[in-house]
């Protein structure tokens, strides 16, 4: 790795670290299965904004230890030790937090190191910032750094019990989808919401998980030197999928879709479910798509993977075609796991066998479990998983 190869490399690792500062030019040396690391390029560990609640009237809230509340400059308005319950909502053009009303637009609130923020009875670390929006609702977002958000991350979205190696390829998976978003959605009031990684605070971190996300602390994965979204998801059903099949983004090698043979033994490998016509109308016309008196739905297109591009719905008001991922998360991704299924139409109901849970993308967790059981390390797992990648610590 010559000094010319880390010049083109920092030239583009603005684009890596959503913008933030580099330090420290000095040569690559290789460590960890082939993780490029040159030493410290950012001067601290990215913050993450993260949507926690949108567009509520309420919520619950308490602070444990020392804090201090600040409007939308830094002014200190309050601070103190603790804070018991109280609920959270607009009125009079500000924001009231329990009986105690504060004349401001936004709200930030910090605790000290080893305070927790606890809201709707899950508890934080970080800062808070509760921002007020139209008809009296308000949204939530925590300012976090990336280590601790992945360290809250890692524990709700793979089983804690499952293998070291599995659990350190999901946290440099996890991490590298975190810095993506931060990247694109740099110029928003949030990076991330919820919905797209599984978080609850502190929930689940332990001490193991905390020292598995330290072992593998800064490395992300990047293709062609840019950092990209690294799906994932539990159960591929032998081989993942094109991400442009599956959200019609532009394909690259690390997400074109691999060979699994490994996923075998999940029970999500293979499935049957019978859902209800009425259920499948009411959902799709809550969704403002009009149909009535369902007869068939069948997958369109499908990929290597075997799932579906796209879905026809056949009804009494004919044929309608909808992108297969957006039918499964409308009926339900817990009802309809995958988009790799065959039907059967009866007279009430449509029974769908399918294999996989997910949309089928990227890192196939079940997969990387039985890799890490069989004795292949991390940045092995995430090589097969996802091809030509190249795994580089940026802090």
């Amino acid at each position: 790795m010559g000094r010319a190869f880390f010049l083109m490399f920092i030239s583009v690792l603005p684009i890596i670290a959503a913008g933030i500062p580099l330090s420290c030019h000095r040569e690559s040396t290789v460590v960890q299965d082939g993780v490029h690391d040159y030493g410290p390029l950012m001067d601290t560990i990215p913050v993450v904004r993260v949507l926690l609640i949108n567009d509520k009237r309420e919520a619950q809230v308490a602070i444990h230890g020392c804090y201090q509340i600040t409007g939308s400059l830094t002014d200190v308005i309050e601070q103190g030790q603790g804070l018991p319950k109280g609920t959270i909502s607009i009125s009079n053009g500000g924001i009231r937090i329990g009986n105690k009303h504060y004349n401001h637009s936004e709200l930030r609130i910090v605790t000290q190191q080893d305070g927790r923020i606890e809201l709707n009875n899950v508890r934080y670390r970080g800062e808070i910032r509760i921002l007020q929006q139209p008809n009296n609702k308000f949204s939530v977002i925590e300012e976090i750094d990336l280590e601790s958000f992945i360290a809250g991350v890692l524990g709700s979205e793979m089983p804690q019990a499952w293998n070291d190696e599995a659990l350190r390829a999901q946290a440099v998976t996890a991490r590298t989808y975190a810095m993506y978003k931060k990247k694109v959605n740099r110029d928003n009031i949030y990076h991330l919401d919820m919905l797209e990684l599984a978080y609850r605070g502190v929930a689940n971190e332990t001490s193991r998980l905390t020292k598995i996300v330290q072992d593998t602390k800064g490395i992300v994965m990047v293709y062609n030197w840019n950092i990209f979204p690294a799906y994932f998801h539990s159960t591929c059903g032998g081989h993942t999928e094109d991400v442009h099949h599956v959200f019609g983004k532009d394909s690259i090698p690390p997400l074109s879709g691999v060979v699994c043979n490994y996923c075998n033994n999940s029970k999500h490998s293979s499935w049957s479910k019978d859902i209800s016509k009425s259920t499948i109308e009411k959902k799709l016309q809550e969704a403002k798509v009009s149909i009535s008196s369902i007869r068939a739905v069948k997958t369109v297109d499908p990929g290597a993977g075997d799932h579906g591009s796209r879905v026809e719905i056949a009804s009494a008001s004919g044929t309608k075609e909808m992108n297969a991922n957006d039918f499964r998360l409308l009926i339900g991704p817990n009802n309809l796991l995958s988009t790799s299924f065959q039907t059967k139409s009866n007279e009430k109901s449509i029974t769908f066998s399918g294999k996989g849970w997910g949309h089928g993308v990227g890192l196939c967790q079940y997969g990387a479990q039985a890799m890490a059981q069989k004795g292949f390390p991390w940045a092995a797992i995430l090589k097969h998983y996802y091809p030509k990648i190249e795994l580089v610590r940026v802090y």
